[in-house]
């Protein structure tokens, strides 16, 4: 049963583009209207282009605000790729610890809590016949509403019951155990699931209001902060490290993420890098003691510590 719910949908085009994403909106509003529920639809011209803005529930003043906030942001018009370190190929146990965690929603996702590029695929962010987010008058998502009507409401809740029902990994009981064992002093993390609590391992939560790059500050316990499943800084907790002089060390099997994200800007050359998820690299840090069934062992580290960070690790 779904309590309640508030969907704002707001896009820009040309008027001679238009009339097809008009009548979508159009019926849209009216499935849901019919359904008695709560809906808003304005259409108007501005400066030359046709602004139309559609409304499903009822908002609060934290949705308002968060809409507001979200119509003054900008997106960038170039996103460089990330040059990214040699992996290392074997995880040093004895160079890691004591460290903090930053966690991801990479993390997350090897729970089976999809990505942020899966999200974008339910609400049609992407536009397929290039890399970027402008779909414009091809937008299918209003057909979708129009036509599916509150299953395809459900489809958009589908990530928060994936989060009720998902369970731990191997990766979540290993960070667990690290932090009993007091290898690992604190948890940072930017998801909103509640996975680690299953685990019984207490974390901060950096994620702010969420959908906007906010800065939040951070106290850091450890010469180290490794950072798991993180496609971008967006709330400067790897910065703030860098800046108090923690050394940095990144996991992450660099998988898409979606178009025009800053995925692994963060990274610098004389990080330690693993090129891999969650479960393989605590696999090997547990020394195969919850390492997870199908994958590949790392290998040998063929470079010393020594020659592959500025920093000493000791």
């Amino acid at each position: 049963m779904l309590d309640r719910y508030f969907f704002h949908y707001r896009t820009q085009l040309e008027p001679r583009n238009a009339a097809s994403l008009v009548d979508d909106v159009e019926h849209a509003r009216a499935r849901f209207a019919d359904l008695g529920d709560h809906t808003e639809l304005r259409i108007g011209l501005r400066r030359g282009k046709l602004t139309i803005e559609f409304c499903l529930g009822p908002p609060t003043e934290v949705d308002q605000d968060r809409v507001r906030r979200l119509k003054l942001r900008r997106p960038r018009k170039r996103i460089p790729a990330p040059v990214l370190p040699t992996p290392i190929t074997k995880v040093p146990d004895d160079a890691l610890w004591p460290a903090d965690l930053y966690v991801g929603s990479g993390l997350s996702y090897e729970a089976g809590l999809p990505t942020l590029c899966d999200m974008h695929d339910v609400f049609c962010v992407d536009n397929d016949d290039q890399d970027g987010f402008t779909v414009g008058a091809r937008d299918r998502l209003l057909r979708r509403l129009a036509e599916r009507g509150l299953d395809q409401l459900a489809q958009f809740c589908e990530v928060h019951k994936m989060a009720i029902f998902a369970e731990p990994t191997p990766a979540m009981k290993a960070i667990a155990r690290l932090v009993a064992d007091g290898k690992v002093r604190e948890v940072f993390t930017d998801n909103v699931d509640n996975l680690l609590s299953k685990t019984g391992v207490q974390y901060k939560r950096v994620r702010g209001s969420g959908v906007f790059n906010e800065r939040y500050n951070v106290e850091f316990s450890s010469p180290r902060l490794i950072v798991i499943g993180v496609a971008a800084d967006r709330r400067q907790v790897i910065r703030q490290a860098r800046s108090c002089g923690v050394n940095v060390v990144v996991v992450n099997p660099c998988k898409k993420v979606s178009p025009n994200v800053m995925h692994l800007e963060y990274v610098r050359n004389d990080d330690l890098f693993f090129k891999c998820d969650a479960d393989h690299f605590f696999g090997e840090v547990m020394g195969g003691r919850y390492a997870p069934t199908g994958h590949n062992r790392i290998g040998v580290l063929p470079v010393s510590l020594a020659s592959r960070s500025k920093r000493p690790w000791a």
